[in-house]
């Protein structure tokens, strides 16, 4: 999808500049333990599903519109599975545009067993992998990230400071 209103507003006033963002990523875990990936335009790796939060949206809300805008499908949140922050989670666009997230890590469920696909411009292609398949050109943090889902583990990762 193309920049919200409300962070090109932002962008309008300040630039470039580093935008402080909330963010979510909904790793999606489907009855056959099957993973949903998305093979993303702009690195070319698969990752999970992923977003900024918008103005009086909850995270939980932006997991499954995020879910719903890049793969078609309905998600419910089941778990919180992190919420990560720090400068390892700061990006910088091609464009120039700095962005600082803190982002919630959700564990979901599809609600119904209807196809993914890819269902707006920022994927080439969306589908579910097998859990212990995954696909081999992911970001190191990606892995990551489906592997904590994949754990199951009920306590929640909070990234410590170094």
């Amino acid at each position: 999808m193309p920049i919200s209103p409300y962070i090109k507003n932002i962008r309008d006033k300040i630039g470039s500049d580093l935008l402080l963002l909330p963010g979510v990523t909904a790793v999606v875990i489907n009855a056959r333990d099957e993973v949903l990936l998305q093979l993303r335009r702009d690195t070319h790796t698969w990752a999970p599903p992923s977003g900024g939060v918008e103005p009086g949206e909850t995270v939980a809300e932006c997991a499954m519109r995020e879910v719903l805008e890049e793969a078609g499908i309905k998600v419910e949140p089941e778990a919180v599975v992190a919420v990560l922050s720090g400068a390892e989670y700061n990006v910088t666009y091609p464009n120039g545009d700095q962005l600082a997230t803190v982002t919630t890590v959700f564990r979901c469920r599809p609600l119904h067993a209807k196809a993914p696909r890819v269902n707006d411009d920022e994927s080439q292609d969306v589908r579910y992998f097998p859990s212990g398949n995954l696909p081999a050109n992911m970001l190191p943090r990606h892995q990551w990230i489906v592997n904590l889902a994949l754990e199951g583990n009920l306590r929640v990762y909070f990234n410590p400071s170094s």
